[in-house]
C-alpha cells in the first residue's frame, strides 16, 4: 500500500512537470517575463566618387550643395538619392543613384553645351493711319540655358502680288540681350503702299558664340 500511494504522488508530479514551461527558454522572454527589445539595425554608408566633364561642375545631393567636381562623398547612406550637376553654360544633369553599403560608386557625368532657345509670339496687328502703316506687336521669351545677344526682330511686310515685290517694307526692333529667362515685349510699325494688299512674316536674329543665328519665322 505504501508502494502504491509513492507510485501514485510521482505520477501526479510527473503530470504537473509536463504541463509547465521554462519562459526562460522561449525567445524574447527573460526571467522577469517582459519582451525582449529587437535591436535596432545599424544603418549602412557607402561613398561617391563624382566627376565631370567639363570639370568644375557643382555637384548636389538631395538637393543639398556639396561641392565642385571631381570630389568624393563619404560615409553616404544606403539607398536611393537624387544627384545633380550643374555648370554655367552647360545643360544640367538629373539621375537617380543607389548607394551600396561599403561600395564605392563612380559616376561621370558629361554636359551638353547650353544654347539660347528663342521663342517668338505675335499678339496683335493692325492697321493704322488710312492703311498705310501697320502695327505688330508681341513678346520674345528665351527658354534656353544661354543668353542671345544683339538680338532683334525683323518685321517684313510683302504684297500678296508678286509683281509688286518691289514694294516690300521691313521694319526691325533691337532688343539687345536676352538672357535665359528673359521675357520682352517688342512693337514695331511698318510703312506700306496705300491700296495694296500685304502678308507679313516676322523672324528674329542674335548673336551666340560669336556666330549670327536666325530664329524661326512667323506669318500672319
Amino acid at each position: 500500500m505504501r508502494y502504491k500511494t509513492l507510485l501514485i504522488c510521482l505520477l501526479i508530479f510527473a503530470l504537473l512537470s509536463a504541463g509547465c514551461t521554462n519562459t526562460a527558454s522561449q525567445p524574447g522572454i527573460t526571467f522577469s517575463g517582459k519582451n525582449t527589445p529587437t535591436p535596432t539595425p545599424t544603418p549602412g554608408y557607402g561613398s561617391v566618387m563624382i566627376s565631370s566633364d567639363p570639370w568644375g561642375a557643382d555637384v548636389y545631393l538631395d538637393g543639398e550643395h556639396k561641392g565642385v567636381a571631381p570630389l568624393t562623398l563619404t560615409n553616404v547612406p544606403a539607398g536611393k538619392h537624387t544627384l545633380r550637376v550643374k555648370m554655367l553654360g552647360y545643360r544640367e544633369s538629373n539621375s537617380n543613384i543607389t548607394v551600396i553599403t561599403d561600395k564605392a560608386l563612380t559616376i561621370k557625368q558629361s554636359l551638353q553645351r547650353g544654347k539660347p532657345d528663342i521663342y517668338v509670339s505675335i499678339d496683335s496687328t493692325k492697321i493704322i493711319q488710312q492703311g498705310t502703316l501697320i502695327e505688330v506687336s508681341g513678346e520674345v521669351e528665351n527658354r534656353g540655358d544661354e543668353a542671345a545677344y544683339e538680338f532683334k526682330v525683323i518685321i517684313e511686310m510683302t504684297p500678296k502680288d508678286s509683281s509688286m515685290k518691289d514694294l516690300k517694307a521691313s521694319k526691325t526692333v533691337v532688343i539687345g540681350a536676352l538672357k535665359p529667362g528673359d521675357r520682352k515685349h517688342y512693337v514695331g510699325h511698318v510703312q506700306l503702299k496705300r491700296y495694296y494688299d500685304y502678308k507679313g512674316t516676322i523672324k528674329c536674329e542674335y548673336v551666340f558664340d560669336g556666330k549670327t543665328h536666325t530664329g524661326s519665322t512667323k506669318s500672319f
